[in-house]
């Protein structure tokens, strides 16, 4: 059975990308056949795609194009991991439903790292082949925000894991970087008065967590898998109690030469992010693990 045949019943809203810009390069081209709307519409409909006579008169006219709507991807190249590992790490994707049609795919990013935020709108701008990058604004003085609409993007993100993959794989640097950039930290922690580093990446996908350590793993790097949160717990943030939907798990990359394959194989692409780590790694090497406190406990308050 083809996949138009599987669709039969769908509105065209409900297609996939491919399926809908398919419907529209096939209209364009039987018009320029000379093909009335009405050949054109009952074409279609033997293909498997039933679209409104109304949808179809406004592609022929030039009124309306799926594109402008779908916003796709133009650039599909190493920098589309890393995006792909923000949007995981700090990021909301979700279809906007108005009167039961699909009218639009949102993403929308939200850090309370400017330098960051700045990164994800010029770089979807980029990947979408806009000109001028996406705005970011303040929310509550807390928060910096950023955010596009691409229905290709949304329904791409919403794909298994397993599918989105074949885009990670394109540059698993790049992607494991992105999330970093996004969830990772750095922290340390401080035992029978030695310093020892560590990074962690926070997240509530357990299939994703464990597809972060795997990719780690083809790199060298150790790193181990923790609970955090359980869902259901009560927390209290800005004065009003919430319970987490979620289960959120962490995963630890805690020994020294982990910590510094990552910095020299992977990093974070933020300045603030960078230096933290640098200094942790340097003052080791340098004095060792004992001193390194010391010297730590000194310039902490300064990064």
């Amino acid at each position: 059975m083809s996949i138009y045949n599987s669709l039969t019943k769908k509105k065209l809203v409900e297609y996939p990308i491919e399926i809908r810009l398919k419907a529209y390069n096939k209209a364009i081209e039987l018009s320029k056949k000379n093909l009335m709307i009405t050949e054109i519409w009952k074409t279609l409909r033997e293909e498997g795609l039933d679209i409104k006579y109304e949808t179809l008169l406004t592609w022929i006219r030039g009124i309306k194009k799926p594109q402008r709507k779908l916003n796709t991807i133009k650039k599909f190249d190493k920098k589309l991991p890393y995006l792909v590992g923000l949007i995981f790490g700090d990021s909301c994707f979700y279809k906007v439903i108005r009167k039961g049609s699909y009218k639009q795919g949102r993403i929308t990013f939200a850090s309370k790292d400017k330098e960051l935020t700045e990164k994800f709108a010029c770089l979807s701008a980029k990947t979408l082949g806009k000109e001028t990058p996406y705005k970011i604004w303040l929310q509550e003085g807390k928060f910096y925000i950023s955010e596009f609409c691409s229905k290709q993007i949304v329904e791409f993100l919403s794909e298994p894991l397993s599918e989105l993959k074949k885009i990670i794989e394109i540059s698993p640097i790049n992607f494991l970087r992105g999330i970093f950039d996004a969830e990772g930290c750095i922290s340390q922690k401080c035992q029978n008065k030695r310093l020892y580093p560590r990074i962690f990446l926070t997240n509530s996908n357990s299939e994703l967590i464990n597809y972060v350590k795997n990719l780690l793993e083809k790199f060298g790097i150790k790193s181990t898998i923790q609970g955090n949160t359980k869902a259901g717990k009560i927390k209290t943030i800005c004065n009003k109690n919430t319970a987490t939907r979620k289960t959120c798990y962490n995963l630890c990359i805690e020994n020294i030469e982990g910590v510094r394959k990552f910095k020299s194989l992977i990093n974070f692409s933020i300045k603030r992010k960078q230096e933290r780590l640098e200094t942790l790694i340097n003052l080791i090497n340098k004095y060792g693990n004992q001193i390194a406190l010391e010297k730590w406990n000194e310039i902490k308050l300064k990064l």
